[in-house]
């Protein structure tokens, strides 16, 4: 990929701006980065609260032909555990965790944000643009955002927000080429044991009604695949599980 970067001082949402634009002739590895995001929205349409000058906000073009249609939730996994390799590397000492399908938790704590959006032409993979909120220098949010986190909240330090980025791109790179070498089982793996809760019976609510589930396993296709305390079995959607976070 060539690591070219596109700084905005605004924009209303880094992933609408890339797909507002022609993207054939830029090169795969393309960043655009808003030092203030004022439209940016994460899963289901939920609202990403992001300081100016504090966070990233970026999005990254992908261009991901070589891989089949039917494994482009490959994209989600290898993005997300880009982003837990390089918090593990950045703050050893904590727990970090993909919360299903593609949120990063630090405990019990968002500190990362994923959406992805897939363009196929035909049959064919076309792009993936990788938009990513990622907590860094902010410390403190609204009331109405339930649990966010920061580096800095972390460790109380300050950090340059090109040089987490960096790190984060090349942490990206790495599992991105892992997808072009097809080592999907390895990516499925380290997925899987760095998923949120995984094994654990807990409370959620499914469909609006509460029950106790333990997740098991997530489907080709990214359904999350859990098993109820009278055994059985279920396949869920993103907008169908709502998950309950104890402190």
């Amino acid at each position: 990929m060539k690591y070219d970067i596109q700084i905005f001082e605004t924009l209303e949402s880094t992933n609408k701006y890339i797909e507002n634009i022609d993207t054939a002739n830029i090169d795969e590895g393309y960043i655009a980065l808003a030092k203030q995001q004022t439209c940016g929205v994460g899963q289901q349409g939920n609202r990403w609260e992001s300081e100016a000058n504090k966070n990233l906000t970026f999005s990254l073009l992908l261009k991901p032909t070589f891989l089949p249609i039917a494994d482009r939730y490959m994209i989600t996994k290898a993005v997300s555990i880009a982003i837990t390799d390089f918090l593990k590397q950045e703050i050893p000492n904590e727990t970090i965790s993909i919360k299903w399908p593609n949120d990063i938790y630090v405990g019990k704590d968002k500190i990362c944000g994923v959406l992805i959006s897939n363009k196929f032409r035909g049959t064919t993979f076309n792009s993936a643009i990788i938009g990513i909120g990622f907590n860094v220098n902010q410390t403190t949010f609204s009331h109405d955002i339930p649990n966010p986190i920061s580096l800095k909240i972390i460790t109380q330090k300050d950090y340059n927000l090109t040089a987490v980025l960096t790190k984060i791109y090349t942490n990206i790179e790495y599992r991105y080429n892992e997808l072009k070498e097809k080592k999907y089982n390895s990516i499925d793996k380290y997925y899987l044991e760095n998923l949120l809760y995984l094994g654990e019976e807990r409370d959620y609510y499914y469909k609006g009604k509460g029950i106790k589930a333990t997740i098991i396993d997530v489907n080709k296709n990214g359904l999350l695949i859990i098993k109820t305390s009278d055994n059985k079995t279920i396949e869920c959607d993103l907008k169908e599980l709502v998950f309950i976070h104890d402190k």
